[in-house]
């Protein structure tokens, strides 16, 4: 006999709710024990993020592989009152655009590095090594070859006429 769809709609909610009583057991459980061995998450994941990047480095002292791993790490740039910190480069994370959103200027989050280079200075032209040289004298323009006529080539021998057997 077929099932009507309010019968399948509510035995689908059913076990939804079923589904989520089982859940809410299982963490609460997990989270006891937790608080019982007084565990952290590096110690259950293995990772702890760092603050304000986003990314997590391994707890074992390793870098993380991905393809950015071969390029040397850049001190940051930009730092806030929380920790948060920017190198400057690639899309700018959630707390400078929401420092920016509330009208703060990004000039306010710079640090200031000891040993920073000075800002870049207008540099004179270097003086060319050799002066240009004389310019040749024209000679007589080249008598240009007909142009080809576009009549199709005729193959070079009867084989290649001939067409492929089947």
């Amino acid at each position: 006999m077929a099932k009507s769809l309010s019968s399948i709609m509510s035995q689908i909610e059913r076990l939804q709710k079923e589904a989520a009583s089982i859940q809410s057991e299982i963490v609460s459980r997990v989270r006891k024990d937790i608080a019982k061995y007084g565990l952290t998450a590096e110690q259950l994941f293995g990772t702890v993020a760092v603050a304000g990047t986003g990314r997590a480095k391994r707890s074992n002292g390793q870098a993380a592989k991905s393809a950015k791993s071969t390029k040397s790490t850049k001190p940051p740039k930009y730092a806030d009152a929380v920790g948060n910190t920017w190198g400057g480069m690639g899309k700018r994370p959630e707390w400078i655009r929401q420092a920016l959103a509330a009208g703060k200027a990004l000039e306010e989050f710079l640090i200031a590095q000891a040993g920073a280079p000075a800002p870049a200075r207008a540099k004179a032209p270097k003086p060319r090594a050799k002066p240009k040289a004389a310019p040749r004298p024209k000679t007589a323009a080249r008598k240009r070859a007909p142009a080809k006529s576009a009549a199709p080539r005729k193959p070079r021998t009867k084989a290649a006429a001939a067409p492929a057997p089947a």
